[in-house]
């Protein structure tokens, strides 16, 4: 994975490739993995070299669906 230094980039791009779209989103590649069949984010092999790439909207809504989703386990936590 490529580390990006935010610093550097004034705006995130339209579309970006899995390693800045998990940096853009901060969720782990197994989060990514589990919206993908869902149909929440695709990556499609549009960018230089055929680099698979998915839009930053479909990013921004599939992370504004995992904070507006209610979380099963929230109630189930006892604390001693």
């Amino acid at each position: 994975m490529t580390l990006v230094q935010l610093a550097r980039l004034p705006d995130w791009p339209a579309a970006m490739p899995r390693d800045l779209a998990l940096a853009h989103t901060g969720v782990g590649d197994a989060q990514m993995k589990e919206w993908e069949p869902r149909g929440l984010v695709r990556f499609r092999p549009r960018g230089p070299r055929g680099v698979a790439i998915a839009s930053r909207a479909s990013l921004d809504v599939a992370l504004q669906t995992l904070f507006s989703s209610p979380v099963a386990d929230d109630g189930d936590i006892e604390f001693d």
